[in-house]
């Protein structure tokens, strides 16, 4: 008897030792040298199934995120998914495809950005326009949904000279077209910031091509440009919060303009997403702000699906930064200690596999026996891919 209660006592020590250990994160993680196959496919692939919108919030400047968006795109598009939605403005993304219906589309963009360069931000580089190609050859195409960026004017002052039929906006254009360029060559020649002809564009003259414009997509264009001042005026004022919010309005409203139009032509639709990570969380991004991600989560919902949130972030290796104002090396070795909880680095550096995929969906039974960093994590993100030995992207 004595002996069967001493069993019993260690049976139910052993029992709360393993109750208060919690699960671990390695229990919820596999570790892949390649994507395309196993588990990681069968992890995603019915998610997919039954969501509208799929996130890839990227880590930018590595070849892999490419990849990856292929595969998901890939995958994707047999369940009706004909959009790829990328973190440019309408006009870059109708350049874009308008490479692809080049002959060469990388020799077309790559002669387009030598002689424009940093026109059209992140995709100035071999792999994206690969990326780009697969989506095209599948009956896919893209949706820009961001603000203008801050080089950009001199791209689309030369869109609106390119469509518009009104002689006297055209005339209006043309010089402003000059001077975006030649302001954007001083920037380059100088690594100033503030030499772009943004910082020249006001009310006045904005004000002389709205009374001169006529179409809706004219008007719709300007009104980008003067918008996107005001957002990057935020950021060089110190205002970053605004800077956040108030780009964050533009994409959900630029996004539901497509959005609208597919619905009449064809019914509810189902888009891809690669954009920055913060933009993809569900929730409070780390800038505080409910992002185009989080509007998204709310509508699938509405129309009976679900929205498949995924991170990709670079460890270790190295990345391509296309800061045309940075004097120093483009390419850089990868540190995202600031941003990812030290459990994932830890997690990822204990391995030599490529990636390492975290089931962050399945974690939310137990958030509470994580770090305050992790369970940001497993509520923002459904899967997390972590990265070891990044390849920086070629720019053209």
């Amino acid at each position: 008897m004595r002996n069967l209660i001493l069993f019993l006592c260690l049976f139910v020590h052993i029992i709360l030792l393993t109750a208060q250990e919690g699960p671990s994160l390695k229990n919820y993680s596999f570790t892949s040298s390649n994507l395309k196959e196993g588990n990681f496919k069968d992890l995603v692939i019915p998610k997919i199934e039954k969501s509208q919108f799929v996130f890839l919030g990227e880590h930018h400047g590595i070849v892999e995120v490419g990849k990856i968006t292929n595969l998901l795109y890939q995958w994707a598009n047999p369940y009706g998914y004909k959009t790829l939605c990328i973190e440019t403005d309408d006009v870059a993304a109708q350049k874009i495809l308008g490479f692809l219906n080049a002959d060469d589309p990388i020799e077309s963009a790559k002669i387009f950005e030598n002689a424009n360069p940093f026109s059209i931000p992140f995709y100035n580089n071999t792999e994206d326009y690969k990326m780009f190609m697969d989506v095209f050859s599948n009956g896919g195409t893209l949706w820009g949904i961001d603000q203008t960026f801050i080089g950009q004017f001199r791209l689309n002052f030369e869109h609106l000279i390119s469509i518009t039929k009104n002689k006297a906006f055209k005339k209006a254009l043309i010089p402003l077209r000059d001077a975006a360029q030649n302001a954007f060559k001083t920037a380059l020649e100088t690594k100033n910031p503030m030499a772009p002809y943004i910082f020249q564009y006001n009310e006045e003259i904005h004000a002389q091509l709205m009374a001169l414009a006529e179409t809706k997509q004219e008007k719709e264009i300007l009104g980008q440009l003067m918008k996107t001042k005001e957002i990057y005026g935020y950021f060089f004022e110190g205002k970053h919060y605004w800077n956040n919010e108030i780009r964050g309005r533009l994409m959900k409203s630029n996004f539901l303009r497509y959005y609208r139009e597919a619905e009449k032509k064809s019914g509810t639709p189902k888009v891809v997403f690669k954009l920055g990570y913060n933009h993809a969380a569900r929730g409070l991004t780390m800038t505080n702000i409910y992002d185009i991600s989080n509007m998204c989560s709310e509508l699938a919902l509405t129309n009976g699906m679900e929205s498949l949130h995924i991170l990709a972030m670079g460890v270790s290796g190295k990345e391509f930064k296309a800061n045309p104002f940075d004097p120093t090396s483009s390419v850089k070795p990868v540190d995202n200690s600031r941003y990812l909880p030290s459990e994932f680095i830890e997690l990822a550096s204990s391995t030599s596999d490529k990636y390492v995929i975290i089931k962050t969906q399945e974690l939310r039974p137990f958030s509470k026996d994580f770090s305050a960093a992790v369970k940001k994590f497993i509520f923002k993100f459904d899967v997390i891919i972590l990265i070891n030995d990044t390849t920086p992207l070629t720019g053209f």
